[in-house]
């Protein structure tokens, strides 16, 4: 077997050390430090920010949390950063309307000269450095992740190599930082975090090659026991009913070579499964690094989450007209987008223009003092008065 080239085994590297920072908050705190070197760099910072509504938004996004970066990055730069220079990053702020996913070299954003003459210098400054390659992916809908890998006032500046390189690396980044996302768990060392999985309404089954089952948490478990959309065939998970079933082997193959260290391999993806009576079910894969994951694994694993299909909404019609002031129109439009359904959808669906249904949406957002559909979808699951039902159902009748 042919060994792998000293780049290729370096790069293998880095990925696997991604995916220790998705199950371990310690190692992923040192991710900018590791990315920083393949890249020949000594300054990286990872920050995060809140999605705005719009992409034509003029505003840069607000900070969603503290940065984590090298050693020039330490709490009282990540403070000014976060508190007050994340609004003035000149880099940033001409970047993040450029989508997602999205890899860009400084030059293109701004010239060193004009950044000189900016504000954001006497960050750069501070921090000690002024090129940059940068790139930012959706973590979440709402979640954006910035990267910012740079180099000194008269280094080599970035260049396409580089930026090919950050191409290969950003998924893996990514997916880690979503599992990491979605599990809560980071630092999951003990049985205790397994227990937590049980008590939420997520999804979470690892598997290795062939896609044998490692482990499955009480929602996964459930969902696995119906049959319905998830199944074991032979002790290896398998989704009898999909189409995609050969796309769903193929992401978990792709994801458990990359745990491996391996060539060949992937970052994952979604996915969605489809199953009995129209049932489906949307999938997160990703690779896991088994060793540090807290599970007692020895392997190389793969780990899908999926949200609970039994969490479905049922709050009664009568509830949601009283808890709200709908009118019927309004009422059967709340309804739909509660199941799912797509606004123009919905306006197929009942013979009304696509303008009549947002109008019809707009005063749904006003009567729920919401300004977007998901801001008004989980204003209706938390509201308590709406449900009130889940305790005390005979009471609505």
């Amino acid at each position: 077997m042919t060994k792998p080239k000293v780049s290729e085994r370096r790069l293998l590297d880095l990925i696997g050390k991604i995916y220790e920072g998705a199950m371990d908050s310690a190692a992923l705190t040192q991710l900018p430090v590791i990315v920083a070197s393949h890249f020949n760099s000594e300054s990286c910072i990872f920050h995060f920010s809140y999605k705005p509504s719009s992409l034509g938004a003029s505003i840069v996004p607000k900070s969603a949390r503290m940065p984590i970066g090298t050693g020039n990055f330490d709490l009282q730069t990540c403070t000014a950063y976060a508190n007050y220079y994340h609004e003035r990053d000149e880099w940033f702020a001409r970047g993040w309307k450029k989508g997602f996913p999205m890899i860009v070299l400084g030059q293109e954003l701004i010239s060193t000269p004009a950044l000189l003459r900016t504000e954001f210098s006497d960050f750069c400054r501070l921090a000690g450095f002024y090129e940059i390659i940068g790139a930012q992916c959706l973590i979440t809908s709402e979640l954006i992740l910035a990267i910012g890998i740079h180099r000194h006032l008269g280094a080599r500046p970035f260049d396409e190599t580089d930026r090919r390189m950050m191409d290969t690396v950003l998924p893996h980044l990514q997916r880690a930082f979503q599992v990491h996302e979605h599990l809560g768990i980071a630092a999951a060392q003990s049985a205790a975090a397994i227990d937590m999985l049980d008590s939420m309404d997520i999804g979470l089954v690892t598997v290795g090659a062939d896609s044998r089952l490692f482990f499955a948490s009480g929602v996964a478990d459930r969902v696995l026991g119906q049959g319905q959309i998830l199944a074991l065939r032979g002790g290896c998970l398998h989704a009898p009913y999909s189409r995609n079933v050969s796309s769903l082997n193929r992401l978990i193959s792709e994801a458990v070579r990359t745990s491996a260290g391996l060539a060949g391999g992937g970052p994952g993806g979604t996915i969605r499964i489809e199953g009995l009576k129209g049932s489906s079910l949307a999938i997160l894969i990703a690779p896991m690094r088994a060793a540090s994951s807290g599970f007692g694994l020895l392997q190389p694993t793969a780990v899908l989450i999926f949200a609970d299909p039994g969490t479905e909404i049922a709050i009664p019609e009568r509830t949601l007209r009283q808890t709200f002031g709908l009118t019927t129109a309004e009422l059967n439009l709340l309804v739909a987008l509660l199941k799912g359904q797509r606004l123009s959808e919905f306006a197929s669906a009942v013979g009304i223009t696509y303008g009549t249904a947002r109008i019809h949406m707009n005063r749904l957002l006003h009567k729920t003092s919401c300004h977007r559909q998901v801001d008004l979808v989980r204003t209706v699951l938390k509201n308590r008065s709406a449900r009130l039902w889940e305790h005390f159902g005979q009471f609505d009748g």
